[in-house]
């Protein structure tokens, strides 16, 4: 995210509206897109299938299964005989490898 500091500027009341709303607008586009995303992420399963965590890692479900998984970068458990990425492992690999 950049920043933009500007430590004086004299602009008129009708500018600082104009400048003001436009912050507002952009403000509330981040937060929208930021709470359709959270929900997106709460609706995964607890345990899910290499295709559900690939579209939760956005990512294709090669790299998932042949670099993430394979490398040890992506641990899976066994539930009922299936091999299963849970969410708080999902979770852990994308904290730890944000940029």
């Amino acid at each position: 995210m950049s920043v933009l500091q500007i430590d004086e500027i004299d602009l008129g009341p009708a500018l600082q509206a104009i400048v003001k709303e436009a912050a507002a607008e952009e403000a509330k586009k981040i937060a929208t897109d930021f709470i359709e995303e959270y929900k997106k992420k709460l609706d995964a399963p607890r345990a899910m299938n290499y295709t559900q965590a690939a579209k939760y890692l956005d990512t294709s479900y090669n790299t998932l299964t042949k670099k993430l998984i394979r490398k040890g970068y992506i641990k899976v458990v066994l539930i009922d005989g299936y091999e299963r990425i849970t969410r708080e492992e999902a979770d852990r690999f994308l904290r730890e490898n944000s940029k």
